[in-house]
This record gives structure tokens, C-alpha cells and sequence, in this order.
């Protein structure tokens, strides 16, 4: 395949250039080409397929390290079919799934139904995240190890199972088995609130009637991300100097969904402090472009884990996205039915899709000179693949796969949840605009956002 008449995104800049695919790798790529070059890589061409870009531009395929794929007990939520087209459909072509499943996968057993489910049912490459199992038994966390998962997460304000993660034994040992097998440990950092202080806010609401979205900004304040991200970096240098460790044994962290300006903050100092440490992060698209003075004709649309938070933290971080300070977005895709969310807004699950919206606003915000394109591909495509290891993937070089997508400005158009190929037909963006096009996405050069095409998409581990 040739793909001639693009823009190529390169170092930062976008180069007039021409591109040979061939057995699903990048092999050439020519930058202000002459017509001479032209006619050498279609001599090398052997199918014969030639695709005019027509002055489009052509972006690294984007790496997502958090959504939640349902299927298998939650399939009337979500499919890994109807999760991966989705992604397929928006540029995204690499996902990790988290394991807050129904059965939950945090045992060996689960994690082979989960992952013999997914096989030529998803449409992109997706990594496994495995749930601890019970009483952090070695011999099931070899197992799993086994099985190639991507790391293992954990819930403190509602664990998988029963280990209490605010109890600095089991959160040592789980840094030990990090520290030991150099496996990544992705954390829900939220410590468990007092029941009593939530009861008061609850009752608070319902004599002042206020915004529902403000008020799960208060059940699960800023404080409780913050305290947890401050108990897990204590821990971890504890860890790291009580057993005298070397750089290259030091356990790997990942905090999830970062939401508020503290908790970022710590985590960025402790990092300048010490460039050796295995510790990152991610922050959603939501917590970069809504708060929780969104105004929803049904809030329970709005309800996510961590809340939408105050406007200054939103503001902050998208400051710092800009900046070119963040190290990676994870969009949290977490689809819900529209009946699951039309019921009283205490009893609505938290989550709604980001597959779909993530990339179109995002691109927007390049397209309004908000934000630029090297600082999104950093965080979408660059950043993940160093930072997970992900051979050949996150760049457009020549030996890489031909991950990617093509994008070009259209008319100015609002997001329609009702055209989403997720199962979840909701979004707290709905009506929002976008003039951006989605025109093509490769996975290993085979076009992938098309309707009739089959699943090509492979289980990816820390095997390969």
C-alpha cells in the first residue's frame, strides 16, 4: 500500500510526504518527495494499492491505557466487538481493559475466559489488566504472569476482593511483587471516605436541593485522591529504602484518572525528585474539558469515578496539557445502558464512553490553536509507548507498524450519541461540536473503521 499526498506528523511538524506499507510495517517514507521518488516506491508496491491522502493528515495510531471493554457478565453494557469498533472508528488502535469484570478477573481462570473471549472479537490490539487475587497469593500471581497481563490493579475504596489496600501490609507486598517481577501496578487512588461525613452530605442535599454533580464532588472529594496518592508515594520510597534497592528493582506505579490539582502536583514533585522512580500517571479527557458545572438534562449522564471536579481543576490541567507537562490520557471508556442511567442518580453506576468523543474534541482543540499537535501526540500515541514498552507502535518511522489514523477538518457538526458503535448510547458531550474528520485508521495497515470488515485486532503481553 502507498499512501501519497499526506501531511506526515514528524518530530512535532507535519512534512508533504509518501509512505510504503508492506506486510503491515511502515517500510519508506519520503519527505517532499520528487517524482522520482513516487515511482520507486511503486515499483516496490506489490499490491498495487495506492490511496490519494489528498493533502490529509496522518497521525500515530492512539494508545489508550484505561477503558473498560465489558462483555462476558456485562455484554447488554458493552462487547469486546462493540468496544473495539468504537475505538476502531476513532483513531484509537490499542487499548488496555481493566478487570472490574463480572466474573472479576483476578484469577487465572477468569483472566483465559476473558482473554479466549476477546480473540477475533476485537477489532484493535488490547493488553489485559489483571485484578489482584485472593490474599495476594504468588503462586495465582505467577499464573496470571503467565498469561502476559499488562500489570495489575487495584480499588481501595471498593477492592475486588477483600484485602484492604489502606493497610500498609498488603500495599507492601504488592510493591514487592512489582519490585520482583517488574510488573506495573495501576492504582484507583481514592481513599475510603467516613461513612458518617457522607451521610451529613447527603443529608445536607437533600434540605438545600443542590447540583447533583457538586455534590459527588463532595461524597468523593479531591482529599480522598489526594490522601491515597500521598499514603502509596510514602510507601513506595519506603519500600525502595528499607530493602535498599537498585534503580532497576524499583516497583512500578501507575496512579489512574488523576482528577484534581493536589494530587497531580505530589506525584510531579516526587518525580522531579527522583527521575529513577517507576512511577506514572494518567489524566482523562473529562477531567480535562468538563467540571461539574456541566448543566445535564439527566445528571447521572455526568457521574463518573473520580467526580468531575471544580472548574480550577479542569483549567489546570488542560494548562498543563498545553504546556506539554502531562504524561498520558487515558479516556476511562466506561459504557453504561441508558436505563442503568435513568434510574435515581445515587443508584446510577459512575462512567460513560470516552472511545468515541476523546480523540474529535481533542483534535478540536488543535484545530482552534488551543492546544498543539505535538503536545496531543505525546500523550496520545509517544508517551504510551514508551512508557508501556509497546514495540513498533506510537510513532510513524520506517520498521514500525502502520498504526494510524487520518484526519482532515470537516464542517463544523455536534456529537450525536445515537451514531456511536459503542453500546452505550450516552455522553455528557452530547451536543457538543467538533470540525474534525476521522478518515481513515490503519492497524498494521489494514483500514480498520469500516463497517464490513472482519477483526483483525491481536491480544497484546508483556511477553512480546
Amino acid at each position: 500500500m502507498i499512501l501519497k499526498n499526506a501531511k506526515i506528523y514528524q518530530k512535532g511538524e507535519l512534512v508533504k510526504g509518501i509512505m510504503l506499507i508492506k506486510q503491515s510495517i511502515i517500510k519508506n517514507i519520503r519527505l517532499n518527495p520528487l517524482n522520482q521518488d513516487y515511482k520507486e516506491l511503486l515499483d516496490l508496491n506489490e499490491d498495487n494499492n495506492v490511496i490519494d491522502c489528498k493533502n490529509k493528515i496522518i497521525l500515530p495510531g492512539i494508545i489508550d491505557c484505561h477503558t473498560h471493554l465489558r462483555d462476558m457478565g456485562q455484554n447488554q453494557k458493552e462487547t469486546f466487538r462493540t468496544a473495539t469498533k468504537a475505538a476502531a472508528f476513532s483513531g484509537i488502535t490499542t487499548v488496555f481493559n481493566m478487570p472490574n469484570t463480572i466474573p472479576p478477573a483476578n484469577n487465572s481462570t477468569n483472566i483465559k475466559k476473558w482473554m479466549n473471549k476477546a480473540k477475533e472479537n476485537i477489532f484493535i490490539d488490547v493488553g489485559f489488566i489483571s485484578g489482584v487475587p485472593e490474599q495476594i497469593n504468588q503462586d495465582e500471581i505467577k499464573k496470571i504472569l503467565d498469561l502476559g497481563v499488562m500489570g495489575f490493579k487495584i480499588y481501595p475504596h471498593s477492592p475486588i476482593t477483600n484485602l484492604d489496600w489502606t493497610q500498609k501490609i498488603n500495599f507492601q507486598i504488592l510493591l514487592n511483587v512489582s519490585s520482583i517481577h517488574q510488573i506495573r501496578i495501576f492504582i484507583h487512588p481514592q481513599w475510603p471516605i467516613d461513612e458518617k461525613e457522607t451521610r451529613n452530605l447527603f443529608e445536607d442535599y437533600v434540605f438545600r436541593h443542590s447540583n447533583l454533580l457538586k455534590l459527588h464532588n463532595k461524597l468523593y472529594p479531591c482529599k480522598s485522591e489526594t490522601q491515597f496518592v500521598k499514603y502509596a508515594l510514602k510507601n513506595y520510597k519506603e519500600f525502595i529504602i528499607s530493602n535498599k534497592l537498585a534503580p532497576k528493582d524499583y516497583p512500578l506505579i501507575h496512579f489512574c484518572h488523576i482528577s484534581c490539582k493536589e494530587s497531580y502536583s505530589l506525584i510531579k514533585k516526587v518525580l522531579a525528585a527522583n527521575s529513577n522512580y517507576k512511577i506514572s500517571y494518567e489524566v482523562t479527557p473529562h477531567h480535562l474539558l468538563l467540571s461539574n458545572e456541566l448543566i445535564l438534562s439527566n445528571p447521572s449522564i455526568g457521574k463518573v469515578m473520580p467526580p468531575l471536579r471544580n472548574k480550577k481543576h479542569s483549567q489546570f490541567l488542560f494548562k498543563e496539557l498545553c504546556d506539554g507537562n502531562l504524561l498520558v490520557i487515558g479516556s476511562d471508556h466506561a459504557p453504561h445502558t441508558i436505563q442503568e442511567k435513568s434510574v435515581d442518580f445515587f443508584e446510577a453506576p459512575s462512567g460513560f464512553p470516552g472511545l468515541e468523543t476523546y480523540p474529535l474534541l481533542l483534535l478540536n482543540k488543535i484545530a482552534k490553536y488551543e492546544l498543539s499537535l505535538a503536545n496531543f501526540v505525546k500523550v496520545a500515541s509517544e508517551n504510551p509507548a514508551k512508557l508501556f514498552k509497546l514495540e513498533k507502535k506510537g510513532f510513524i518511522k520506517e520498521g514500525y507498524y502502520a498504526d494510524m489514523l487520518i484526519v482532515d477538518k470537516s464542517s463544523e457538526y455536534k456529537i450525536n450519541p445515537e451514531t456511536f458503535h459503542t453500546k452505550s448510547k450516552i455522553s455528557p458531550y452530547e451536543g457538543f461540536k467538533t470540525n474534525i474528520q476521522i478518515w481513515k485508521v490503519l492497524l498494521r495497515g489494514i483500514e480498520i473503521n469500516l463497517e464490513n470488515v472482519n477483526p483483525t485486532g491481536r491480544i497484546i503481553t508483556q511477553h512480546l
